[in-house]
């Protein structure tokens, strides 16, 4: 699948450029190390840049401070093309060629994260629990970023991520290629354990506060809510997601 361009950025912390240089797909053309940091971390950095034909600068820590805006950036920075997005009908079609087979597909559809630490640390999940991919809207939500990358820790760079310009369109493709599409809403009368997650399944989730959009809502096969004990009547939607992805993959681990 061919991944598009999302524009360039700063990206920083060591997690996050070692992944980039792992990745390969948008290597930095430089990296800069703040004078003096000595994470031991900073030796595997340098050592894969110089295997990648990548230059390592050491400048002031200040430069980096500047540039970044704090000095939450782990002594090193890099400016690189911004994650890149994959053509939808492509992650579609990947999605249908995978119903039937012994794992059945299991995507994320995010209707509205406006948030880009939300996205980032919703993506770091999704790639941790191997989901196929994740579909966000174009418009009115949050863009793979810098600030998305970094609170991904890297997994901006392994996660495909497509933009589509409607979710409830987006929904009706995903039905016609079989797959179940099930919304999360605090008041939904089935817990989401109570789903067979064994299914090629879609799990949309609603953005911060709003929730799922009503035709969003409207055009899911199920519903399903997660359980709150406390006064606060919902859960931060990255820590709903990661909940959710868990148990379908509980559901699905061999005996």
């Amino acid at each position: 699948m061919k991944k598009r361009p999302a524009g360039s950025g700063l990206l920083y912390g060591v997690n996050p450029l070692l992944e980039s240089l792992r990745a390969g797909d948008r290597a930095p053309a430089e990296i800069v190390i703040a004078e003096g940091a000595r994470d031991e971390r900073l030796r595997e950095l340098i050592e894969l840049a110089r295997s990648r034909n990548v230059s390592v600068k050491r400048v002031p820590r200040a430069v980096l401070d500047r540039a970044v805006g704090s000095t939450h950036h782990q002594g090193v920075m890099a400016r690189v093309a911004a994650a890149q997005y994959i053509d939808a009908e492509e992650l579609l079609s990947s999605i249908a060629s995978h119903v039937g087979r012994e794992a059945e597909p299991l995507i994320l559809v995010l209707d509205g994260i406006e948030d880009p630490r939300n996205l980032g640390a919703i993506l770091r999940t999704v790639e941790c629990a191997g989901v196929g991919g994740v579909f966000i809207p174009e418009r009115r939500a949050a863009g793979l970023n810098e600030t998305v990358a970094k609170a991904s820790a890297g997994a901006v760079e392994y996660v495909p991520v497509a933009r589509v310009t409607n979710i409830s369109r987006l929904i009706e493709q995903l039905k016609e290629r079989n797959v179940w599409v099930v919304g999360t809403a605090a008041d939904a009368p089935m817990n989401y354990t109570e789903w067979d997650w064994t299914r090629p399944s879609a799990v949309v989730l609603g953005g911060e506060g709003a929730g799922l959009h009503r035709l969003v809502r409207e055009r899911c096969d199920a519903l399903v809510r997660i359980p709150v004990q406390g006064k606060i009547e919902s859960l931060n939607v990255s820590v709903a997601t990661g909940i959710v992805l868990y148990e379908a993959l509980r559901q699905r681990k061999p005996g």
